[in-house]
Protein backbone atom coordinates (compact mmCIF):
# COMPACT_ATOMS: atom_id res chain seq x y z
CA UNK A 1 0.00 0.00 0.00
CA UNK A 2 3.08 2.48 0.90
CA UNK A 3 4.49 1.80 -2.26
CA UNK A 4 1.71 2.77 -4.29
CA UNK A 5 2.11 6.05 -2.74
CA UNK A 6 4.85 6.48 -4.22
CA UNK A 7 7.00 6.22 -1.12
CA UNK A 8 10.25 5.01 -1.26
CA UNK A 9 11.30 1.47 -0.19
CA UNK A 10 13.26 2.00 2.86
CA UNK A 11 13.42 4.82 5.44
CA UNK A 12 10.26 6.74 4.10
CA UNK A 13 7.78 3.36 4.33
CA UNK A 14 9.72 2.11 7.29
CA UNK A 15 8.94 5.36 9.65
CA UNK A 16 5.56 6.22 7.80
CA UNK A 17 4.57 2.67 8.82
CA UNK A 18 6.42 3.67 12.32
CA UNK A 19 3.85 6.59 12.54
CA UNK A 20 0.93 4.45 12.17
CA UNK A 21 1.59 1.98 14.67
CA UNK A 22 2.77 4.12 17.01
CA UNK A 23 -0.71 5.89 16.89
CA UNK A 24 -2.46 2.81 17.55
CA UNK A 25 0.33 1.64 20.28
CA UNK A 26 -0.23 5.25 22.49
CA UNK A 27 -3.73 4.73 21.65
CA UNK A 28 -3.91 1.35 23.84
CA UNK A 29 -1.70 3.09 26.62
CA UNK A 30 -3.52 5.61 27.07
CA UNK A 31 -6.92 3.73 27.36
CA UNK A 32 -5.23 1.19 29.93
CA UNK A 33 -4.02 3.92 32.25
CA UNK A 34 -7.48 5.15 32.45
CA UNK A 35 -8.40 1.84 32.96
CA UNK A 36 -6.34 1.60 36.22
CA UNK A 37 -7.46 4.91 37.31
CA UNK A 38 -4.44 6.68 36.21
CA UNK A 39 -4.67 9.98 34.45
CA UNK A 40 -4.27 10.08 30.54
CA UNK A 41 -1.89 12.04 29.12
CA UNK A 42 -3.36 12.26 25.37
CA UNK A 43 -6.82 12.81 25.72
CA UNK A 44 -9.15 10.56 24.20
CA UNK A 45 -9.82 13.06 20.62
CA UNK A 46 -6.36 12.29 19.58
CA UNK A 47 -6.51 8.66 19.81
CA UNK A 48 -7.13 5.89 17.72
CA UNK A 49 -10.89 5.31 18.69
CA UNK A 50 -11.70 8.81 17.43
CA UNK A 51 -11.13 8.49 14.52
CA UNK A 52 -10.93 5.01 13.16
CA UNK A 53 -14.25 4.71 12.02
CA UNK A 54 -14.94 7.94 9.91
CA UNK A 55 -15.09 8.02 6.67
CA UNK A 56 -11.51 7.51 4.98
CA UNK A 57 -11.18 11.35 3.42
CA UNK A 58 -12.49 12.79 7.07
CA UNK A 59 -9.92 10.25 8.69
CA UNK A 60 -7.23 11.94 6.74
CA UNK A 61 -7.85 15.30 7.55
CA UNK A 62 -8.74 14.79 11.39
CA UNK A 63 -5.38 13.16 11.59
CA UNK A 64 -3.55 15.40 9.46
CA UNK A 65 -5.20 18.85 11.74
CA UNK A 66 -6.03 17.40 14.83
CA UNK A 67 -4.33 14.41 15.75
CA UNK A 68 -0.48 14.71 14.58
CA UNK A 69 -0.51 18.42 15.59
CA UNK A 70 -1.29 17.54 19.58
CA UNK A 71 1.49 14.85 19.05
CA UNK A 72 4.13 17.40 17.65
CA UNK A 73 3.08 20.13 20.24
CA UNK A 74 3.47 16.76 22.99
CA UNK A 75 6.31 14.87 21.95
CA UNK A 76 8.78 17.11 19.20
CA UNK A 77 10.55 18.56 21.85
CA UNK A 78 14.39 17.97 20.82
CA UNK A 79 13.62 17.02 17.16
CA UNK A 80 11.17 15.96 15.13
CA UNK A 81 9.49 12.73 16.17
CA UNK A 82 5.92 13.52 13.85
CA UNK A 83 5.89 15.28 10.85
CA UNK A 84 3.04 17.46 10.61
CA UNK A 85 0.76 15.87 8.35
CA UNK A 86 0.79 12.23 7.20
CA UNK A 87 3.09 11.26 3.70
CA UNK A 88 0.16 8.82 2.74
CA UNK A 89 -2.02 11.20 0.46
CA UNK A 90 -4.61 9.00 -0.73
CA UNK A 91 -7.85 8.60 1.79
CA UNK A 92 -8.36 5.01 0.56
CA UNK A 93 -5.14 3.49 1.42
CA UNK A 94 -5.47 5.27 4.95
CA UNK A 95 -8.79 4.01 5.33
CA UNK A 96 -7.44 0.77 4.41
CA UNK A 97 -4.73 0.43 6.75
CA UNK A 98 -6.20 1.81 9.93
CA UNK A 99 -9.17 -0.84 9.20
CA UNK A 100 -6.27 -3.66 9.27
CA UNK A 101 -4.81 -2.18 12.22
CA UNK A 102 -7.84 -1.34 14.34
CA UNK A 103 -8.04 -5.50 14.18
CA UNK A 104 -4.90 -6.28 16.49
CA UNK A 105 -4.45 -5.29 19.96
CA UNK A 106 -0.86 -4.20 19.69
CA UNK A 107 -0.58 -3.46 23.36
CA UNK A 108 0.21 -6.79 25.57
CA UNK A 109 1.53 -8.58 22.17
CA UNK A 110 4.88 -9.97 23.17
CA UNK A 111 7.49 -7.40 23.05
CA UNK A 112 9.22 -10.17 20.89
CA UNK A 113 6.64 -9.77 18.25
CA UNK A 114 6.66 -6.42 18.38
CA UNK A 115 10.84 -6.38 17.58
CA UNK A 116 10.10 -9.10 14.58
CA UNK A 117 8.00 -6.51 13.09
CA UNK A 118 10.67 -3.97 13.00
CA UNK A 119 13.22 -6.89 12.17
CA UNK A 120 11.02 -7.06 8.89
CA UNK A 121 11.34 -3.72 7.86
CA UNK A 122 15.08 -4.20 8.46
CA UNK A 123 15.70 -7.19 6.93
CA UNK A 124 13.92 -6.18 3.67
CA UNK A 125 14.78 -2.59 3.30
CA UNK A 126 18.45 -2.27 0.94
CA UNK A 127 18.55 1.67 2.43
CA UNK A 128 18.25 0.64 6.38
CA UNK A 129 20.07 -2.85 6.33
CA UNK A 130 22.48 -2.25 3.35
CA UNK A 131 23.69 1.12 2.57
CA UNK A 132 24.10 2.22 5.86
CA UNK A 133 25.66 -0.83 7.49
CA UNK A 134 22.97 -0.98 9.96
CA UNK A 135 21.94 -4.96 10.99
CA UNK A 136 19.01 -5.41 13.69
CA UNK A 137 20.99 -6.65 16.49
CA UNK A 138 19.34 -9.69 17.65
CA UNK A 139 17.45 -9.63 21.27
CA UNK A 140 19.35 -12.32 22.61
CA UNK A 141 22.46 -10.78 22.25
CA UNK A 142 21.35 -7.02 22.72
CA UNK A 143 20.04 -8.34 26.64
CA UNK A 144 23.31 -10.56 26.97
CA UNK A 145 25.04 -6.47 26.99
CA UNK A 146 22.67 -5.45 29.05
CA UNK A 147 23.10 -7.75 31.83
CA UNK A 148 27.02 -7.88 31.52
CA UNK A 149 27.36 -4.35 31.77
CA UNK A 150 24.38 -4.14 34.28
CA UNK A 151 23.46 -0.54 34.28
CA UNK A 152 22.22 0.89 37.24
CA UNK A 153 19.27 3.65 38.51
CA UNK A 154 20.45 7.22 38.71
CA UNK A 155 23.29 6.13 35.89
CA UNK A 156 23.19 7.89 32.26
CA UNK A 157 23.38 5.28 29.25
CA UNK A 158 24.57 6.16 25.54
CA UNK A 159 24.21 4.65 22.34
CA UNK A 160 26.06 6.80 20.11
CA UNK A 161 24.63 4.58 16.86
CA UNK A 162 21.35 3.55 18.28
CA UNK A 163 19.40 2.70 15.36
CA UNK A 164 15.70 1.77 16.38
CA UNK A 165 16.62 2.12 20.14
CA UNK A 166 17.33 -1.71 20.90
CA UNK A 167 20.20 -1.55 23.47
CA UNK A 168 18.28 1.98 24.77
CA UNK A 169 15.34 0.32 25.27
CA UNK A 170 16.63 -3.08 26.98
CA UNK A 171 18.96 -0.66 29.11
CA UNK A 172 15.51 1.06 30.28
CA UNK A 173 13.75 -2.36 31.12
CA UNK A 174 16.57 -3.42 33.12
CA UNK A 175 17.30 -0.10 35.25
CA UNK A 176 13.10 0.20 35.75
CA UNK A 177 12.96 -3.38 37.31
CA UNK A 178 15.54 -2.13 39.86
CA UNK A 179 13.77 0.67 41.58
CA UNK A 180 9.89 1.61 42.84
CA UNK A 181 7.88 2.98 40.27
CA UNK A 182 7.63 6.55 42.40
CA UNK A 183 7.06 9.63 40.29
CA UNK A 184 10.61 11.10 40.77
CA UNK A 185 12.15 7.87 40.01
CA UNK A 186 10.03 8.21 36.77
CA UNK A 187 11.11 11.41 36.34
CA UNK A 188 14.87 10.72 36.43
CA UNK A 189 14.19 7.65 34.20
CA UNK A 190 12.29 9.83 31.54
CA UNK A 191 14.42 12.49 31.78
CA UNK A 192 18.07 11.96 32.62
CA UNK A 193 19.10 8.03 32.26
CA UNK A 194 18.49 7.48 28.32
CA UNK A 195 20.59 9.31 25.61
CA UNK A 196 20.98 8.44 22.04
CA UNK A 197 22.47 9.33 18.57
CA UNK A 198 21.49 8.15 15.57
CA UNK A 199 22.66 9.21 11.86
CA UNK A 200 19.68 7.94 10.11
CA UNK A 201 15.51 9.08 10.48
CA UNK A 202 15.07 5.78 12.75
CA UNK A 203 16.04 8.17 14.77
CA UNK A 204 12.24 9.17 14.64
CA UNK A 205 11.55 5.07 15.47
CA UNK A 206 13.88 5.02 18.16
CA UNK A 207 11.86 8.18 20.16
CA UNK A 208 8.48 6.43 19.29
CA UNK A 209 9.73 2.96 21.02
CA UNK A 210 11.44 4.88 23.85
CA UNK A 211 7.88 6.87 24.18
CA UNK A 212 5.60 3.62 24.01
CA UNK A 213 7.92 1.77 26.91
CA UNK A 214 7.60 4.53 29.06
CA UNK A 215 9.87 7.68 27.30
CA UNK A 216 13.43 9.14 27.65
CA UNK A 217 12.92 10.16 23.93
CA UNK A 218 14.10 13.94 24.35
CA UNK A 219 17.59 13.34 24.80
CA UNK A 220 17.50 10.91 21.01
CA UNK A 221 19.22 13.24 18.58
CA UNK A 222 19.37 12.44 14.67
CA UNK A 223 22.73 13.23 13.84
CA UNK A 224 26.39 11.93 12.96
CA UNK A 225 27.98 10.96 16.54
CA UNK A 226 31.57 10.86 15.35
CA UNK A 227 31.39 14.84 14.44
CA UNK A 228 30.40 15.86 17.59
CA UNK A 229 32.92 14.14 20.40
CA UNK A 230 32.04 13.58 24.33
CA UNK A 231 34.21 13.51 27.06
CA UNK A 232 33.67 11.38 30.24
CA UNK A 233 30.03 12.26 29.59
CA UNK A 234 28.42 8.82 30.60
CA UNK A 235 27.96 6.16 32.94
CA UNK A 236 27.34 3.50 30.69
CA UNK A 237 27.88 2.77 26.95
CA UNK A 238 26.05 0.44 24.93
CA UNK A 239 26.36 0.05 20.78
CA UNK A 240 26.34 -1.89 17.96
CA UNK A 241 27.79 0.73 15.26
CA UNK A 242 27.88 0.18 11.39
CA UNK A 243 30.77 -1.24 10.25
CA UNK A 244 32.97 -0.33 7.79
CA UNK A 245 31.60 3.08 6.97
CA UNK A 246 33.77 6.05 5.99
CA UNK A 247 34.26 9.35 7.83
CA UNK A 248 35.30 12.99 7.53
CA UNK A 249 35.75 13.43 11.45
CA UNK A 250 38.89 10.84 12.18
CA UNK A 251 41.10 14.36 12.91
CA UNK A 252 38.74 14.72 15.66
CA UNK A 253 40.61 11.99 18.03
CA UNK A 254 43.64 12.28 16.93
CA UNK A 255 43.30 9.96 13.82
CA UNK A 256 44.37 10.15 10.26
CA UNK A 257 42.08 7.73 8.58
CA UNK A 258 38.60 7.42 6.85
CA UNK A 259 37.49 4.43 8.22
CA UNK A 260 34.80 4.77 10.57
CA UNK A 261 35.63 1.87 12.70
CA UNK A 262 38.59 2.49 15.03
CA UNK A 263 37.37 5.80 15.24
CA UNK A 264 33.74 4.52 16.19
CA UNK A 265 35.66 3.01 19.40
CA UNK A 266 37.88 5.82 20.31
CA UNK A 267 34.57 8.08 20.26
CA UNK A 268 32.51 5.36 23.10
CA UNK A 269 36.06 5.01 24.89
CA UNK A 270 36.22 9.10 25.44
CA UNK A 271 32.12 9.11 26.11
CA UNK A 272 32.86 7.04 29.56
CA UNK A 273 33.14 8.64 32.75
CA UNK A 274 35.68 7.12 34.85
CA UNK A 275 34.25 4.37 36.33
CA UNK A 276 32.20 4.02 33.28
CA UNK A 277 31.18 0.58 31.53
CA UNK A 278 30.59 -0.29 27.95
CA UNK A 279 29.05 -3.28 25.77
CA UNK A 280 29.85 -2.93 22.10
CA UNK A 281 29.34 -4.99 19.50
CA UNK A 282 32.51 -4.87 16.76
CA UNK A 283 33.44 -6.37 13.83
CA UNK A 284 36.21 -8.87 14.29
CA UNK A 285 38.37 -7.09 11.58
CA UNK A 286 39.15 -4.21 14.59
CA UNK A 287 39.90 -6.90 16.75
CA UNK A 288 42.75 -8.05 14.93
CA UNK A 289 43.96 -5.87 11.60
CA UNK A 290 47.52 -4.47 11.73
CA UNK A 291 46.80 -1.24 10.08
CA UNK A 292 47.81 2.05 12.59
CA UNK A 293 44.59 2.79 13.16
CA UNK A 294 43.11 -0.35 14.48
CA UNK A 295 46.23 -1.33 16.33
CA UNK A 296 46.60 2.44 18.36
CA UNK A 297 42.68 2.03 18.95
CA UNK A 298 43.65 -1.11 20.80
CA UNK A 299 46.58 0.26 22.88
CA UNK A 300 44.44 2.97 23.98
CA UNK A 301 41.59 0.94 25.07
CA UNK A 302 43.66 -1.40 26.83
CA UNK A 303 45.64 1.07 28.78
CA UNK A 304 42.44 3.09 29.61
CA UNK A 305 39.88 0.36 30.50
CA UNK A 306 40.07 -2.35 32.01
CA UNK A 307 39.02 -4.60 29.33
CA UNK A 308 36.68 -7.86 31.38
CA UNK A 309 35.67 -9.81 27.92
CA UNK A 310 36.19 -10.69 24.60
CA UNK A 311 32.84 -12.25 23.79
CA UNK A 312 33.60 -14.09 20.41
CA UNK A 313 30.25 -14.45 18.45
CA UNK A 314 29.97 -17.18 15.81
CA UNK A 315 29.81 -15.62 11.81
CA UNK A 316 25.34 -16.92 11.56
CA UNK A 317 24.69 -14.43 14.83
CA UNK A 318 23.93 -11.64 12.45
CA UNK A 319 22.13 -13.78 9.68
CA UNK A 320 20.44 -12.97 7.25
CA UNK A 321 21.81 -9.47 6.74
CA UNK A 322 25.50 -10.11 7.05
CA UNK A 323 28.15 -13.24 7.69
CA UNK A 324 30.47 -10.89 9.53
CA UNK A 325 32.02 -12.40 12.52
CA UNK A 326 31.82 -9.89 15.72
CA UNK A 327 32.49 -9.84 19.10
CA UNK A 328 31.04 -8.24 22.05
CA UNK A 329 33.36 -6.07 24.39
CA UNK A 330 33.11 -5.75 28.01
CA UNK A 331 34.82 -2.91 29.33
CA UNK A 332 35.47 -0.51 31.89
CA UNK A 333 37.11 2.50 31.95
CA UNK A 334 39.91 4.40 34.44
CA UNK A 335 41.99 1.41 35.07
CA UNK A 336 44.60 -0.27 32.64
CA UNK A 337 43.77 -4.03 31.20
CA UNK A 338 45.80 -6.31 33.34
CA UNK A 339 43.92 -9.76 32.02
CA UNK A 340 41.12 -10.47 29.38
CA UNK A 341 38.88 -12.92 29.91
CA UNK A 342 38.13 -14.80 26.62
CA UNK A 343 34.57 -16.30 25.96
CA UNK A 344 34.11 -18.55 22.55
CA UNK A 345 30.18 -18.45 21.40
CA UNK A 346 29.82 -21.32 19.39
CA UNK A 347 26.28 -22.04 19.54
CA UNK A 348 23.75 -19.31 20.75
CA UNK A 349 20.56 -21.02 20.76
CA UNK A 350 19.78 -20.33 17.29
CA UNK A 351 20.47 -22.82 13.86
CA UNK A 352 23.41 -21.80 11.89
CA UNK A 353 21.26 -20.53 8.96
CA UNK A 354 21.31 -17.82 6.74
CA UNK A 355 17.33 -17.91 6.23
CA UNK A 356 16.07 -14.72 5.23
CA UNK A 357 12.60 -15.26 7.50
CA UNK A 358 15.59 -15.35 10.33
CA UNK A 359 17.17 -17.99 12.51
CA UNK A 360 15.38 -20.85 14.16
CA UNK A 361 16.13 -21.38 18.30
CA UNK A 362 17.48 -24.92 18.94
CA UNK A 363 18.77 -26.21 22.24
CA UNK A 364 22.57 -25.92 21.88
CA UNK A 365 23.27 -22.48 23.53
CA UNK A 366 26.09 -21.35 25.08
CA UNK A 367 25.11 -17.90 26.55
CA UNK A 368 23.90 -19.71 29.86
CA UNK A 369 27.48 -21.44 30.47
CA UNK A 370 28.81 -17.67 29.81
CA UNK A 371 26.10 -16.14 32.64
CA UNK A 372 27.40 -18.86 35.07
CA UNK A 373 30.96 -18.02 34.40
CA UNK A 374 30.54 -14.29 34.18
CA UNK A 375 30.89 -13.58 37.67
CA UNK A 376 34.31 -15.10 38.32
CA UNK A 377 35.48 -15.38 34.81
CA UNK A 378 36.39 -19.29 34.78
CA UNK A 379 37.80 -21.33 32.59
CA UNK A 380 35.99 -23.63 30.88
CA UNK A 381 35.94 -25.34 27.24
CA UNK A 382 34.60 -22.48 25.85
CA UNK A 383 36.91 -20.01 27.73
CA UNK A 384 40.13 -18.70 29.28
CA UNK A 385 42.10 -15.68 30.46
CA UNK A 386 45.46 -14.03 28.41
CA UNK A 387 47.57 -11.92 30.43
CA UNK A 388 48.16 -8.04 29.42
CA UNK A 389 52.04 -9.28 29.21
CA UNK A 390 51.19 -11.90 26.10
CA UNK A 391 48.73 -10.07 24.69
CA UNK A 392 51.49 -6.84 23.76
CA UNK A 393 53.58 -9.62 22.40
CA UNK A 394 51.01 -10.31 19.89
CA UNK A 395 50.55 -7.06 18.86
CA UNK A 396 47.88 -6.08 21.10
CA UNK A 397 45.36 -8.27 18.96
CA UNK A 398 42.48 -9.62 20.76
CA UNK A 399 40.35 -12.29 18.49
CA UNK A 400 40.03 -15.44 20.30
CA UNK A 401 41.61 -17.45 17.87
CA UNK A 402 45.03 -15.60 18.29
CA UNK A 403 45.45 -16.99 22.01
CA UNK A 404 43.08 -20.40 21.72
CA UNK A 405 45.83 -22.55 20.75
CA UNK A 406 47.91 -22.19 23.61
CA UNK A 407 45.37 -21.18 26.41
CA UNK A 408 42.11 -23.15 25.76
CA UNK A 409 42.04 -26.74 26.87
CA UNK A 410 45.90 -26.95 27.36
CA UNK A 411 45.62 -30.79 28.25
CA UNK A 412 44.80 -31.26 24.85
CA UNK A 413 47.22 -32.08 21.96
CA UNK A 414 47.91 -30.53 18.68
CA UNK A 415 46.26 -32.25 15.35
CA UNK A 416 49.46 -31.82 13.05
CA UNK A 417 53.09 -30.32 12.54
CA UNK A 418 56.23 -31.85 13.85
CA UNK A 419 54.44 -31.77 17.40
CA UNK A 420 51.03 -33.07 16.40
CA UNK A 421 49.60 -36.67 16.54
CA UNK A 422 48.38 -37.08 12.85
CA UNK A 423 50.20 -36.08 9.04
CA UNK A 424 48.04 -33.44 6.99
CA UNK A 425 48.62 -33.97 2.88
CA UNK A 426 46.34 -31.22 1.08
CA UNK A 427 45.24 -31.90 -2.55
CA UNK A 428 45.23 -29.98 -5.71
CA UNK A 429 43.21 -29.96 -8.76
CA UNK A 430 44.52 -30.64 -12.14
CA UNK A 431 44.32 -28.36 -14.82
CA UNK A 432 39.99 -28.11 -15.61
CA UNK A 433 40.52 -27.25 -18.84
CA UNK A 434 42.52 -30.16 -19.76
CA UNK A 435 39.88 -33.00 -20.64
CA UNK A 436 42.09 -35.53 -20.99
CA UNK A 437 43.34 -35.23 -17.43
CA UNK A 438 39.65 -36.31 -16.47
CA UNK A 439 36.95 -39.38 -17.04
CA UNK A 440 39.94 -41.84 -15.88
CA UNK A 441 39.84 -44.88 -12.66
CA UNK A 442 41.29 -42.16 -9.94
CA UNK A 443 38.60 -41.05 -7.32
CA UNK A 444 38.67 -37.37 -6.98
CA UNK A 445 37.44 -36.29 -3.68
CA UNK A 446 35.80 -32.37 -3.52
CA UNK A 447 33.59 -30.80 -0.67
CA UNK A 448 30.57 -31.72 -2.85
CA UNK A 449 31.80 -35.35 -1.73
CA UNK A 450 31.65 -34.70 1.20
CA UNK A 451 28.65 -33.31 1.69
CA UNK A 452 26.76 -35.51 -0.60
CA UNK A 453 28.16 -38.41 1.83
CA UNK A 454 25.31 -40.06 4.08
CA UNK A 455 27.66 -42.41 5.43
CA UNK A 456 31.07 -42.57 7.38
CA UNK A 457 32.78 -44.01 4.35
CA UNK A 458 33.34 -42.42 1.60
CA UNK A 459 33.48 -45.01 -1.39
CA UNK A 460 32.74 -43.19 -4.77
CA UNK A 461 33.38 -39.68 -5.98
CA UNK A 462 31.76 -37.62 -9.06
CA UNK A 463 34.61 -36.78 -10.89
CA UNK A 464 37.55 -39.20 -11.54
CA UNK A 465 41.41 -38.61 -12.70
CA UNK A 466 43.29 -40.17 -15.69
CA UNK A 467 46.68 -41.40 -15.15
CA UNK A 468 47.30 -37.95 -17.04
CA UNK A 469 45.60 -36.09 -14.27
CA UNK A 470 47.49 -37.37 -11.62
CA UNK A 471 51.04 -37.18 -12.91
CA UNK A 472 50.46 -33.59 -13.84
CA UNK A 473 49.17 -32.50 -10.65
CA UNK A 474 49.77 -31.69 -7.25
CA UNK A 475 47.35 -34.41 -5.86
CA UNK A 476 48.52 -36.81 -3.79
CA UNK A 477 47.20 -40.77 -2.92
CA UNK A 478 45.26 -40.90 0.25
CA UNK A 479 45.06 -44.41 1.30
CA UNK A 480 42.00 -46.13 2.57
CA UNK A 481 40.82 -45.47 6.12
CA UNK A 482 42.18 -41.62 6.12
CA UNK A 483 39.85 -38.95 7.81
CA UNK A 484 38.92 -36.30 5.36
CA UNK A 485 37.70 -32.66 6.82
CA UNK A 486 36.93 -29.89 4.85
CA UNK A 487 38.79 -26.45 5.44
CA UNK A 488 37.91 -23.91 2.66
CA UNK A 489 34.82 -22.18 1.85
CA UNK A 490 32.97 -24.73 3.97
CA UNK A 491 34.19 -25.99 7.38
CA UNK A 492 33.51 -29.23 9.06
CA UNK A 493 32.61 -31.86 6.44
CA UNK A 494 34.01 -34.87 7.28
CA UNK A 495 34.35 -38.82 6.10
CA UNK A 496 36.73 -41.48 6.33
CA UNK A 497 38.46 -42.96 2.79
CA UNK A 498 36.71 -46.60 1.78
CA UNK A 499 39.01 -46.83 -0.93
CA UNK A 500 42.40 -45.40 -1.85
CA UNK A 501 41.78 -41.47 -3.51
CA UNK A 502 43.31 -38.35 -4.54
CA UNK A 503 41.65 -34.65 -3.16
CA UNK A 504 41.49 -31.24 -4.49
CA UNK A 505 43.21 -28.13 -2.07
CA UNK A 506 39.97 -27.74 0.15
CA UNK A 507 40.28 -30.83 1.84
CA UNK A 508 42.87 -32.00 4.55
CA UNK A 509 43.65 -35.58 4.67
CA UNK A 510 44.39 -36.19 8.27
CA UNK A 511 46.62 -39.45 8.39
CA UNK A 512 47.14 -40.64 12.24
CA UNK A 513 50.91 -40.67 13.10
CA UNK A 514 50.60 -44.25 15.30
CA UNK A 515 47.86 -46.03 16.82
CA UNK A 516 47.21 -43.43 20.00
CA UNK A 517 44.66 -41.97 18.17
CA UNK A 518 41.84 -44.09 16.03
CA UNK A 519 40.65 -42.70 12.48
CA UNK A 520 36.75 -42.80 13.34
CA UNK A 521 37.37 -40.83 16.65
CA UNK A 522 38.86 -38.25 14.61
CA UNK A 523 35.97 -38.66 12.84
CA UNK A 524 33.33 -37.71 15.26
CA UNK A 525 35.80 -34.98 17.03
CA UNK A 526 37.04 -32.73 14.22
CA UNK A 527 33.27 -31.25 13.50
CA UNK A 528 32.94 -30.54 16.87
CA UNK A 529 35.85 -28.23 17.64
CA UNK A 530 36.59 -24.91 17.07
CA UNK A 531 39.37 -24.61 14.36
CA UNK A 532 41.55 -22.28 14.46
CA UNK A 533 41.40 -18.85 11.83
CA UNK A 534 37.84 -20.33 11.03
CA UNK A 535 36.58 -16.57 12.48
CA UNK A 536 39.74 -14.18 10.59
CA UNK A 537 38.22 -15.03 7.34
CA UNK A 538 35.78 -12.03 6.13
CA UNK A 539 33.35 -14.92 5.17
CA UNK A 540 33.91 -17.17 8.12
CA UNK A 541 34.45 -20.90 6.89
CA UNK A 542 37.63 -21.36 6.06
CA UNK A 543 41.00 -22.08 7.79
CA UNK A 544 45.05 -23.30 6.66
CA UNK A 545 46.81 -25.77 6.45
CA UNK A 546 49.11 -24.16 8.90
CA UNK A 547 46.17 -23.43 11.42
CA UNK A 548 44.71 -26.59 10.97
CA UNK A 549 48.02 -28.34 12.34
CA UNK A 550 48.13 -26.21 15.64
CA UNK A 551 44.11 -26.88 15.68
CA UNK A 552 44.48 -29.21 19.51
CA UNK A 553 41.96 -31.93 19.68
CA UNK A 554 41.27 -34.09 22.92
CA UNK A 555 43.11 -37.30 23.21
CA UNK A 556 41.45 -40.11 25.73
CA UNK A 557 43.29 -43.30 25.80
CA UNK A 558 42.40 -46.01 23.52
CA UNK A 559 39.39 -47.57 25.73
CA UNK A 560 37.95 -44.32 26.10
CA UNK A 561 37.96 -43.67 22.27
CA UNK A 562 36.53 -47.27 21.28
CA UNK A 563 33.80 -46.74 23.94
CA UNK A 564 32.86 -42.73 22.30
CA UNK A 565 32.61 -44.30 18.87
CA UNK A 566 30.73 -47.06 19.89
CA UNK A 567 28.12 -44.35 21.28
CA UNK A 568 28.30 -42.08 18.13
CA UNK A 569 27.76 -45.37 15.86
CA UNK A 570 24.52 -46.56 18.04
CA UNK A 571 23.32 -43.01 17.77
CA UNK A 572 23.76 -42.80 14.05
CA UNK A 573 22.15 -46.09 13.82
CA UNK A 574 19.34 -44.50 15.30
CA UNK A 575 18.95 -41.54 13.31
CA UNK A 576 19.26 -43.82 9.87
CA UNK A 577 16.80 -45.62 11.48
CA UNK A 578 13.98 -42.71 11.93
CA UNK A 579 14.91 -41.64 8.32
CA UNK A 580 14.05 -44.55 7.04
CA UNK A 581 11.18 -44.76 8.84
CA UNK A 582 10.21 -41.47 7.96
CA UNK A 583 11.21 -42.51 4.37
CA UNK A 584 8.59 -45.09 4.54
CA UNK A 585 5.74 -43.08 6.16
CA UNK A 586 5.86 -40.60 3.23
CA UNK A 587 5.87 -42.97 0.52
CA UNK A 588 2.75 -44.52 1.99
CA UNK A 589 1.23 -41.28 2.58
CA UNK A 590 2.23 -40.26 -0.81
CA UNK A 591 0.74 -43.47 -2.67
CA UNK A 592 -2.86 -43.09 -0.40
CA UNK A 593 -2.91 -39.80 -1.66
CA UNK A 594 -2.18 -40.57 -5.45
CA UNK A 595 -4.82 -42.98 -5.36
CA UNK A 596 -7.72 -40.90 -3.95
CA UNK A 597 -6.88 -38.01 -5.47
CA UNK A 598 -6.85 -39.75 -9.05
CA UNK A 599 -9.35 -42.32 -8.88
Amino acid sequence: MLRKEGLREGLERFTEFSNLLFLKLISEIEADREANGEPRILEERYCWDAFKDKPDQEMLDYINDTVLPRLVKNYNHSSDVFQKTLAIKSPKTLGLIVKRLSKLALLNTDSDIKGDAFEYFLRNSVSVGNDLGEYFTPRHIVKLAVDLVDPLFEETIYDPTCGTGGFLIQAFRHVKGKVKNTPENLRFLREDTIFGRELTATAKVAKMNMIIIGDGHNNIEQMDSLSKPVKEEYDVVLANFPFSQETDYSGLYGYETDNANPVFLQHIINALKEGGRAGVVVPEGVLFDEASPYVRVRKSLLETCELEAVVSLHEYVFRPYTGQPTSLLIFKKGKPTKSVWFFDVINDGFEKSTRKLGRRPIPENDLPLLRQLWSERGHSDRSFSVDIATIRKHGHKLTIDEFRDQYANPEWVQLGGKKGVCNIVIGGTPNTKKREYYGGEHLFAKIADLTACEEMELHETEERLTDAGVANSSVKPVPAGTVLFSFKLSLGKVAITGRPMYTNEAIAAIIPKDDRVLPKFLYYVLPRIPVPGARKAAKGQTSSKGRLEKAKIPLPDITEQRALIEMMEAHDAKVAAMKAQIAEMTAEVDEEFRARALS
